[in-house]
């Protein structure tokens, strides 16, 4: 277990005019201090869910039914909202997804870094705005100062990234999540996200929690993966293991979708066959079971329980077991990154 964050069985539902939805089925995990770890899935496999849920913010009709959130030993899944408010934006900080919906078109740039300063620094105006400042040349904003007065709809998209990513270091967070933070920014701004995000890794030792549908960035920054898929944790390991040795369809799967520039012209990439697991109803089994090639009769009637592949590799998929029969693995080792 990790003494900094330990998620514990979180599950997770939103409760609508036609039934219960079941987003998170049953999650564990857990990070170390100084670590990044990626999640990944399609959409609507529960991953920003399951971060909404470690940081409160869940809708009015979402509600962690179960389950706990251990940082640095406390439940935050217990916590009182004011004691939560205390932590959110200080010690956890989040990237949400789109910043133009997470900006105050209204307020100034300045004015939304400053905020947070004032609240959990008690800093005095002079001494939030000079910060501030300093958080802008941070991220690579050209002329930090004047640009403390303009206001979101002035900054391109993947400035505005900038100022939430700035928003969310200003407290110096010991855990930061991203929630897809360079997604709908162009080739080259993402590389440059993804550089700061290194930054922060490497001076402030901050641990991270990034949530993407990209493989290639997991790659380049992260150092454990969880591959999300129906509201679960299917896959869970190193990146190495998850690249080089995947053990779930579902992973293969994703693998097989990813384009290879060193292969493209030789390759087709290829889909994933159905539609995710309806979670008004969640199967009994496997949640892949209804799109996956290799699936056996008790993977309809019955959730397989972790396998450990090696120290740290865990897959939940019965081909797995012992009694198993042999298939051949689609995705030779490493071929996606070759």
């Amino acid at each position: 277990m990790s003494d900094f964050l330990q998620v514990n069985n979180v599950k997770t539902s939103f409760f609508t005019q036609f039934g219960e939805v079941q987003a998170v089925g049953g999650v564990s995990f857990g990070l170390n201090s100084g670590e990044v770890l990626g999640i990944v899935g399609e959409s609507g496999s529960g991953k920003s869910v399951t971060m909404l849920s470690i940081m409160r913010l869940l809708d009015d009709n979402g509600k962690v039914k179960e389950g706990e959130v251990l940082f640095e030993g406390k439940d935050l899944v217990t916590m009182s909202e004011a004691d939560m408010c205390k932590i959110r934006g200080d010690a956890i900080a989040m990237i949400f997804q789109d910043p133009m919906t997470c900006l105050n078109p209204l307020m100034t740039v300045g004015k939304q870094l400053m905020e947070p300063l004032r609240i959990h620094k008690n800093m005095s105006k002079d001494e939030a705005f000079n910060r501030a400042v300093e958080l802008l040349g941070l991220v690579g904003i050209p002329s930090p100062k004047s640009r403390m007065k303009q206001y979101p709809h002035e900054f391109s998209g993947g400035m505005r990234q900038r100022v939430m990513i700035a928003m969310a270091l200003s407290c110096n967070p010991k855990l930061l999540i991203a929630d897809e933070p360079t997604t709908a920014l162009d080739v080259t701004i993402q590389a440059q996200i993804l550089e700061i995000m290194k930054d922060i890794k490497n001076k402030l030792n901050t641990s991270i929690i990034l949530i993407t549908h990209d493989l290639g960035v997991v790659a380049d920054i992260c150092d454990k993966v969880n591959v999300m898929y129906g509201g679960l944790i299917v896959e869970s390991g190193a990146v190495n293991d998850i690249y080089y040795n995947p053990k779930h369809p579902y992973t293969w799967g994703l693998m097989e979708s990813v384009p290879n520039p060193n292969t493209l012209a030789k390759k087709r990439l290829k889909p994933i066959d159905g539609q995710p697991p309806d979670l008004f109803k969640p199967p009994k089994g496997c949640p892949f079971y209804a799109r996956c090639k290799y699936a056996m009769k008790v993977c309809q009637e019955k959730r397989p329980a972790f396998y450990e592949i090696s120290k740290g590799h865990k897959a939940a998929c019965w081909l797995n077991d012992e009694r198993a029969p042999k298939v051949e693995v689609p995705l030779k080792g490493g071929e996606a990154d070759e």
